[in-house]
């Protein structure tokens, strides 16, 4: 089975999953985004798997720019996917609730009746550009009509002449999935409604078949959220309290990081504080007084967790609302929202220099290049709240 005669095949079929003879294809729409809710994020605007910039639903489209395995299940084949090595080309608007993308579907070969082998490039590309995606990350891509070569073809090995309709919807910021539909022409009649499709992200371009993954989704159900990125590393972690507004204490924080199995992980956070005159935000910021410390903090598969700070005291060297000691019990609520920032906000109770709740306060860490002893290399902008950091939370 030569690799253009399979990919020509993968090609029609796909297409034909797509969507020919949509009578009423919004229709079909509203029916797939309600059958796909629970694999996907909702757009609640708090921020990550779950809507932060990732296409998990936080308010933030995810940048979906990147070389995925597309895998599509017709209704006539099933656990038979056609495969494409599929280009996205992906740009957010600015307010980060729409985008537009080109998408390339290049055709892999499939021996009949198998679904990892030969899986080399074959015929051309299949190009669709300009395909808008809503604030949500659903998206529609009408094919019209779609011929494909039957080596590309692991259901039937014939030639593909179909009309197809893709709709897709983000599921994180690593994957898409969604529905097909479409009336498959040649070789026989039949209607495509109910195929599915699932899309990861590649690590290459995709042309080295030792590389593609050998096990992956190819419907919504089976798309897995990412691991969790590990985010050992120190951070500026500055914290603006309810009491002094843009006047964030600061802390250089040590994060050890470890994934687990179950797709949480465990972090060990050290929070080293940093001096600062009253009212001041860049200086002296040097180590002062000894590091807090907390271990095996849990955080969930959706990258949230609370660390129960118990009471705390800090120097009032370190404190540039007023220049006090300060005396409270804190509760960080935080989310990761890349590989290179956290955020979220601190509930609490500061008993002194003064009595005052703290409910409100919020804070922001990005990822910093050394230990952050040295104050000439920190950051002289940095965030404090979520709303800084484009997560949206």
């Amino acid at each position: 089975m030569t690799t253009l005669d399979r990919r020509a095949s993968l090609t029609a079929l796909a297409l034909v999953a797509l969507g020919v003879g949509c009578p009423d294809t919004a229709a079909r729409f509203e029916e797939f985004e309600t059958w796909t809710e629970d694999q996907r994020p909702q757009g609640d605007g708090d921020g990550d798997g779950d809507g932060d910039g990732d296409g998990d639903g936080d308010g933030q489209l995810a940048d979906m720019t990147g070389i995925y395995l597309f895998a599509l299940e017709t209704a006539l084949g099933p656990d038979l996917p056609l495969q494409f090595v599929t280009d996205v080309d992906m740009t957010v608007a600015e307010d980060g609730e729409s985008a537009t993308a080109d998408f390339s579907f290049q055709p892999l070969s499939l021996t009949m009746g198998q679904i990892l082998e030969p899986r080399e490039f074959v015929g051309d590309p299949l190009v669709y550009e300009g395909i808008p995606f809503d604030a949500e990350g659903n998206f529609e891509i009408d094919m019209g009509v779609v011929n494909v070569t039957g080596v590309a073809n692991p259901v039937t090995g014939s030639d593909i002449e179909a009309t197809l309709t893709v709709l897709g919807q983000i599921a994180n910021a690593e994957a898409m999935c969604g529905e097909l539909e479409g009336m498959l022409m040649s070789p026989l009649e039949f209607d495509l409604a109910g195929s599915q499709f699932a899309a990861i992200r590649l690590a290459d371009d995709g042309s080295d078949p030792t590389t593609l993954p050998t096990m992956f989704p190819y419907r919504c159900e089976q798309v897995e959220e990412p691991p969790l990125p590990d985010l050992s590393g120190t951070f500026l972690f500055a914290l603006e309290t309810a009491l002094g507004p843009d006047l964030p204490l600061q802390f250089a924080t040590t994060v050890t990081w470890t994934n687990q199995d179950d797709g949480t992980a465990l972090a060990d956070f050290s929070f080293q504080p940093l001096s600062l005159t009253m009212g001041q935000t860049l200086e002296p910021r040097e180590f002062v007084g000894d590091p807090l410390v907390y271990e095996d903090i849990v955080v969930d598969a959706d990258g949230e967790f609370d660390i129960d700070m118990g009471l705390v005291m800090v120097t009032g060297v370190a404190n540039p609302v007023t220049g006090s000691d300060i005396e409270a019990t804190l509760v960080v609520r935080g989310e990761v929202v890349d590989t290179d920032t956290l955020c979220g906000e601190l509930e609490g109770m500061l008993m002194s220099p003064l009595e005052f709740d703290l409910t409100g306060s919020q804070f922001a860490a990005v990822r910093l290049d050394d230990d952050g002893s040295n104050p000439d290399t920190l950051p002289t902008e940095f965030p404090y709240r979520c709303e800084q950091t484009g997560s949206g939370g």
